[in-house]
């Protein structure tokens, strides 16, 4: 048999051998809920794209935040790692996992439309969503988000942060209510204590340092500019 025939047959039939359920481990886990977890992953993974993105925004010179820097690549790294327990979860469960591309623009733009519809107070300042997001990819997220001198950086990025840890903690709890009608009790447990338990405490965290940030922006004068750097410091 001609050899690029013969291994072109073998990869076409790996790749459908994986995306087999393993039987043998395979309990009370449907093909629904395994698409809502392969969806997932992308969500863990576009937004770690979009904060390892928010870390080079703010390592610039003209930029120099560097406490907010190491925040963003921490975000970024604990989003890595979420998407990393999903995988090993469906492995765990027998099921398979199949990648896509993610796009920072695609990204930012899922959360845009996000923000129209949640009731956070987010929407009130829509006109300033994704700047940073449309600065740094390859086309502008928001028409409206002025010049850039005008920015208040550290505040921006917040607010863009809480928009996406609501987007990722929304579709968690879409997943939690599709597995509880499935009767998958493993699944719930797993969701309750090692993933939504963690996102409530994130937003909480990221409401306090954007009220903080917020405090800054409604003083004259450059009181934004001390604040944020002060904040900044605090973050290192």
């Amino acid at each position: 048999m001609n050899s690029v025939l013969f291994l072109t047959l073998a990869v076409c039939s790996s790749l459908a051998y994986g995306k087999e359920f393993v039987a043998t481990v395979r309990q009370n886990y449907k093909e629904n809920i395994n698409q809502l977890l392969e969806q997932q992953i992308q969500k863990e993974l576009a937004a770690s794209y979009i904060y390892q993105a928010y870390a080079s925004y703010f390592q610039r010179a003209d930029v120099s935040l560097p406490g907010i820097k190491k925040f963003f690549s921490d975000a970024s790294s604990e989003e890595r790692e979420h998407a990393q327990s999903l995988i090993d979860y469906i492995n765990q469960r027998g099921g398979h996992v199949q990648y896509d591309k993610i796009d920072l623009k695609d990204a930012c733009e899922t959360v845009m439309k996000f923000v129209t519809s949640d009731t956070s107070g987010l929407e009130e300042f829509r006109d300033r969503r994704m700047c940073i997001c449309g600065f740094v990819a390859t086309k502008t997220i928001n028409d409206n988000c002025g010049e850039r001198s005008d920015w208040k950086e550290g505040l921006i990025a917040f607010e863009d942060t809480l928009a996406i840890e609501r987007y990722v903690n929304a579709q968690l709890l879409d997943i939690h209510k599709k597995a509880d009608d499935e009767k998958d009790a493993h699944l719930t447990h797993i969701l309750e204590h090692e993933f939504l338990e963690e996102q409530v405490s994130s937003i909480n965290k990221i409401a306090h340092a954007i009220t903080r940030l917020r405090s800054f922006e409604q003083g004259s004068g450059n009181n934004y500019k001390l604040g944020e750097y002060i904040f900044d410091q605090h973050l290192k």
